[in-house]
């Protein structure tokens, strides 16, 4: 015996029609994608993985644009570096100066240390200064911190890079480092 619950067939088509009426059709594209399956699929992950190859190749171009930027600055400090040397010790390696806080060839503080282990995540000791390969490593790991286009806002020079060695990162400012330049400059000649 029937269910009396058992709705007329005519009825249950007209709510199927209904319900299908509202429901949004299909993007065609979808359709075409189910087509075409794992073809499209791989093709459409080649493409992704192309994209991200170039992506990459960018940054590393951007990467090495940058630091081709930040040596450029440093280009003159083979020449520069020896005449710091004369002034700060005369060429002594075993110097101490400026009450014991200043040592080695360079006259090395403390502090200058302190700033290029944190920058460059080296792990210098102050006792380093004595030795002059090391001291010339620190040297010029400090100034590629303070001595750069970025922070000058204009390309720096070497009177930019002696000031600084002189009266830490803001040394191209003072006045005081004017008469510590004119001494590098007469070891330059």
């Amino acid at each position: 015996m029937p269910d009396p619950s058992h709705k007329p067939m005519i009825t249950q088509s007209a709510e199927l029609k209904a319900l299908l009426d509202a429901q949004k059709p299909t993007p065609r594209w979808l359709y075409r994608l189910k087509r075409a399956g794992k073809a499209t699929w791989h093709a459409l992950q080649g493409l992704l993985g192309s994209l991200l190859l170039i992506a990459f190749a960018l940054l590393a171009v951007r990467a090495c644009a940058t630091k081709a930027a930040a040596a450029e600055p440093l280009d003159f400090l083979d020449r520069l570096i020896p005449a710091l040397e004369n002034v700060e010790s005369g060429g002594d390696p075993k110097a101490i100066g400026d009450g014991g806080k200043a040592l080695g060839i360079l006259q090395i503080w403390e502090v200058v240390i302190i700033d290029v282990n944190r920058a460059k995540g080296t792990s210098y000791v102050h006792a380093d200064a004595f030795d002059p390969v090391k001291a010339r490593a620190i040297c010029r790991a400090y100034l590629s911190i303070y001595c750069t286009e970025r922070r000058l806002g204009r390309k720096p020079t070497m009177e930019d890079a002696a000031r600084i060695w002189n009266g830490g990162p803001n040394g191209h400012k003072k006045a005081a480092t004017l008469k510590y330049w004119a001494k590098v400059q007469r070891e330059l000649r």
